[in-house]
């Protein structure tokens, strides 16, 4: 998707894209130059951790992408117009000779408009898999690492590619199958395209999603198999339901976790909230709840919204409520540090099975 050479801007930057760009931190196939995100964002100043070191956002997109070989367009939490910011930005990078992959969301109409221009699109991996009625779930032979979250912005993708990384450089073998289409950019596997499709039933996703992790390990034989979970574990109220859970439901019945984690937006829960959580999560996916980790946003609840709304909190205020609480099962993993403890834990966990896939 990007070559080892290329310098990449990222476009427009604000909340929905910095986990991808912390993600960067452990993978050397793409290389980040520039932050942009429009003037009126606010996000002008501020610096992120990226593959690059510390990259600080700006809003001049045109000047930025003479120091640029090539453009990421991706999704954003605020709205932005397509033919006056979208299109023209794409316009400008193609007239430069600017290599041009774009994560964002676009309507078909939009990308007929951008024809013309030498644009990849970032997917979900395409997985072909015919169901016959004699098909049943099948174990897989290395343990499964899952990680799932119980509402958007949990910093889900950098859990999962922050942790394969770690579990790479230990000498572990990992399969990665990223909760997000943007995992492909990092060069990992993605949930398969059929998961979100209306033309596989319930059942047939059941098996097919199955039958796509067996193939992957047979290809690769890993050690360990690191799953993401898109979507919310389970419903956050009445009023917000997240599709219920069902996706996260499926993929449980698809492949059995031998270990868990649960990111949830940092709130001030008490330690009855977690347990509570973990009960709920046994009943409806069948699998305990390893770590609880809090993530970098909080529910904004004075919000009227129709979608639940965030805030930033800052690492401080995450780190006050575990200190507090002192529940052993709940970290920060938005952070190297609490990524290492989370690797202790599995070792812990699957202490004789690892010793020896490392020797």
């Amino acid at each position: 998707m990007f070559s080892a050479n290329d310098r990449v801007l990222v476009y427009p930057v604000d909340r929905e894209s910095l986990a991808l760009i912390k993600s960067t931190e452990n993978y050397i196939n793409v290389y980040i130059q520039r932050l942009i995100s429009p003037v009126s964002w606010g996000h002008e100043g501020e610096k992120h951790k990226c593959s690059s070191g510390l990259v600080e956002v700006s809003c001049d997109y045109e000047d930025s992408l003479d120091d640029c070989t090539a453009v990421l367009i991706v999704d954003s939490w605020n709205k932005l117009d397509f033919k006056k910011f979208i299109k023209p930005a794409i316009t400008i990078a193609h007239e430069k000779g600017k290599r041009i992959v774009c994560s964002r969301s676009l309507t078909a109409s939009e990308k007929t408009e951008i024809s013309n221009f030498d644009v990849a699109y970032v997917e979900l991996s395409l997985f072909s898999s015919p169901i016959s009625p004699d098909d049943r779930v099948n174990e897989t032979s290395a343990p499964v690492i899952s990680v799932m979250s119980s509402t958007e912005y949990c910093n889900q993708l950098y859990i999962e590619t922050a942790l394969c990384t770690e579990l790479r450089k230990r000498g572990y073998k990992t399969l990665l199958i990223s909760s997000q289409k943007e995992g492909a950019i990092l060069g990992e596997y993605t949930i398969p395209n059929f998961m979100f499709s209306s033309s596989y039933n319930e059942n047939d996703k059941v098996l097919a999603m199955n039958n796509y992790v067996c193939n992957l390990e047979s290809i690769h034989q890993p050690d360990i198999i690191i799953i993401g979970i898109p979507g919310a574990a389970m419903s956050y109220d009445y009023q917000y339901s997240s599709d219920f859970g069902i996706l996260a439901y499926e993929i449980s019945e698809a492949i059995k976790s031998d270990f868990s984690i649960l990111s949830s937006p940092c709130m001030p829960y008490d330690v009855e909230f977690f347990k509570k959580v973990e009960k709920v999560i046994y009943g409806r996916l069948g699998t305990y709840i390893d770590i609880h980790s809090l993530s970098p946003y909080t529910i904004d609840s004075t919000s009227s919204e129709k979608n639940l709304s965030y805030l930033s909190v800052d690492e401080i205020y995450i780190s006050d409520i575990i200190y507090r609480l002192g529940y052993d099962k709940l970290m920060n993993l938005n952070s190297m540090n609490g990524i290492l403890l989370a690797f202790s834990k599995i070792v812990d966990k699957f202490t004789d099975n690892m010793s020896s896939l490392i020797t």
